[in-house]
């Protein structure tokens, strides 16, 4: 294992500011893949994702088990996890939305030019995500179309859903979209619960990283198959949202078969108590996100279920 300073801002109030990333296999011949963790102050579960896969990947490293060239760089926002703030701490941007970056720019495309520039000629690259709301869902597959994604890569993970769609203006600054535009086959895993360490969904995803390495001649070790992955769009997703603010009570799990003219939870009034609405399933299908704090506002979404066309 070999540790790199990815990079290293000097601050003028508090100790500098030092990305690192942990190298295996430098001198293999086989494919490589570079995965980033948390990018977000609230990213606990990335974190905590990409720092069991180093020690786990220096293991399999004195095993001689390494045939392929990894890069995991475990943090990259380290002020705002320390802070517990979701964004950069000095201004509140996000860095995953400073790419390619911008090394003349502000301190964030600063960070994000450094950090894009450590991931360059990677064959594979794999972004641990963390919803962008209140919703906790099951571990999926985000991969946008850019003409430059690889669906069947995507699919060696082995995860229940890949979320396969068009990419939005807004994503032409994230670095999924730009990592594929350089020439990586770059995808997202969108796991967990913002803030918090789900032992469940890291560990499936845990499972994914390694499948992927093992089936891609990155990593040899023995794997289970995992899932047959299936593919959705935005048309195979229900979007349900509160009709009312107030306390929400979900009575349903992430991963639970629903039918038609299930109720899937409530809201009752914060003051009074009174119940407001129950939300009922509108179509059968699989539930993969729900609302995640207990209070609610009007037009939130509070479940997203999959369905088959």
């Amino acid at each position: 294992m070999k540790r790199l300073e990815i990079l290293n801002f000097k601050s003028p109030n508090r100790a500098p500011l030092i990305v690192e990333g942990f190298l295996f296999g430098e001198d293999t011949k086989g494919p490589s893949v570079a995965i980033v963790g948390a990018m977000s102050g609230d990213h606990i579960n990335q974190l905590y994702v990409a720092s069991r896969l180093v020690d786990f990947l220096r293991q399999k490293e004195e095993e001689g088990k390494i045939t392929g060239k990894i890069l995991v760089i475990p943090a990259v926002n380290t002020y705002a996890l320390n802070m517990g703030q979701p964004f950069w701490p000095l201004d509140k941007t996000d860095i995953n939305m400073m790419f390619p970056g911008y090394a003349q720019g502000e301190t964030t495309q600063r960070i994000a030019a450094k950090l894009f520039e450590s991931l360059q000629g990677y064959d594979f690259g794999i972004i641990l995500e963390g919803r962008r709301d209140q919703g906790m869902c099951l571990p999926y597959v985000k991969l946008i179309k850019s003409g430059y994604e690889d669906l069947e890569a995507a699919k060696d993970m082995g995860m229940r859903f890949i979320h396969y769609r068009d990419y939005s203006p807004i994503e032409t600054v994230m670095l999924q979209y730009n990592w594929q535009l350089w020439g990586s086959k770059a995808l997202s895993l969108v796991f967990g619960k913002n803030g918090a360490i789900d032992q469940r969904s890291s560990g499936e995803v845990h499972g994914a990283l390694v499948r992927f390495m093992a089936k891609r001649k990155i990593l040899e070790t023995s794997v289970f198959d995992g899932f047959s992955s299936n593919v959705i769009g935005p048309d195979h997703i229900t979007l349900l949202k509160a009709s009312h603010a107030g306390i929400f009570d979900s009575l349903v799990t992430c991963g639970d078969t629903i039918e038609k003219g299930d109720m899937l939870g409530r809201i009752t009034d914060a003051l009074t108590g009174k119940k407001l609405e129950k939300i009922i399933a509108p179509s059968a299908g699989v539930l993969t996100c729900q609302y995640s704090h207990p209070l609610i506002f009007q037009n939130s979404i509070a479940f997203r279920i999959a369905s088959v066309n």
